[in-house]
């Protein structure tokens, strides 16, 4: 499985170096993975972003005229991060002891994704034993099993979040690239087979990792206000066409567009686009990018933003999936959410 992942608005020449590093082999024997501490979700130090702690699910960009809202919200957020085990890796899964680690988690994906849905919902995020990038970038048996290691903890933390938090409110998905990997199975394996959990499921928003509907377990969004339904796409520079991951399934790779949110091919011009965040998050960008799906992937023209990385050959945005459609997703989530409390 080839698929990039880097943190967000680096440069080029940084993206290169990282990549020569990224294809080395995990230095410990995957069964060592196993005897890493397991997360004990009962305790704040293993979730990155709980509704009544200060973290960096809690921000939102600066003179943006956002407002967090957690302390009110009707509905939850279950947010699952990237992978961010990315540098000649000890482990083939993630050290929860990891100091620097778990701060480029916070800093980068909890502050520039999970923080999308403090408006409309309290946001939990585990921190799990992710699978290192290695895995994504050479087939190996022990790849399989550190993702499996990784689902597993995934899975246990929703699990405790739903027997000690829930308490039957409405609740949103959310995940980027490793971490799509794992909310799709835990569509399938986890929500879509309990009708307690399925009913109160608002939407998934599922991007950054290819999969099919049938591997979901519930419909593809159709529409912006639809609810129990999941949204994906993998974004590339217009006209480009995927690399090998998303050769393996094609047309059929889920893609809605994140401007429009309807399952179609349509274009949606940039400006629909209610803003775009920078690495920085000091910012909020209207009008950055536009979007059109294409036989199952995202396409943009390239988008007008600095220090945007165009990583791989074949036109892969990859980094910006979440980025260039911050505002959007976060004005989508509430509008579900009130659709969703209307029908109940």
């Amino acid at each position: 499985m080839k698929f990039l992942h880097a943190s967000i608005f680096i440069s080029v020449l940084t993206i290169f170096s990282f990549q020569c590093m990224f294809l080395i082999k995990p230095k410990k024997d995957f069964e060592e993975s196993k005897n890493l501490i397991s997360p004990d979700y009962s305790k704040s130090e293993f979730w990155a972003a709980l509704p009544d702690k200060k973290d960096n699910a809690d921000l939102v960009p600066e003179n943006s005229g956002l407002k967090e809202n957690q302390s009110l919200a009707e509905a939850d957020t279950f947010y699952i991060h990237p992978t961010t085990l990315l540098l000649r890796p000890k482990y083939w899964n993630g050290d929860l002891k990891d100091e620097s680690l778990n701060e480029r988690t916070d800093k980068h994906p909890i502050k520039t994704q999970a923080s999308a849905f403090n408006e409309c919902c309290k946001v939990y995020a585990p921190r799990y034993r992710q699978a290192a990038f290695f895995v994504f970038t050479k087939d190996a048996p022990e790849g399989e099993a550190a993702l499996d290691l990784a689902f597993q903890d995934v899975k246990n933390a929703f699990l405790y979040y739903m027997k000690h938090w829930n308490k039957g409110r409405p609740y949103i998905i959310a995940s980027h690239s490793q971490g799509t990997r794992h909310s799709v199975r835990l569509l399938k394996e986890v929500i879509s087979p309990n009708p307690e959990y399925k009913k109160n499921l608002v939407v998934s928003y599922s991007i950054g990792f290819p999969f099919k509907q049938e591997e979901a377990g519930v419909p593809v969004c159709s529409g912006p206000k639809e609810t129990g339904c999941v949204v994906g796409w993998n974004s590339y520079i217009w006209g480009n066409s995927p690399g090998r991951l998303l050769d393996r399934y094609g047309k059929d790779a889920v893609c809605v567009n994140p401007l429009s949110w309807k399952h179609d091919e349509e274009v949606s011009p940039k400006s629909e686009n209610l803003g775009s965040v920078n690495r920085s998050f000091d910012q909020l960008l209207p009008g950055v990018a536009d979007a059109k799906c294409n036989s199952g992937v995202l396409w943009i023209h390239e988008p007008e933003i600095s220090r945007t990385p165009n990583l791989g050959k074949d036109g892969n945005l990859h980094t910006g999936d979440f980025h260039f459609f911050y505002a959007n997703i976060r004005k989508n989530a509430k509008e579900r959410l009130e659709s969703f409390l209307k029908k109940k």
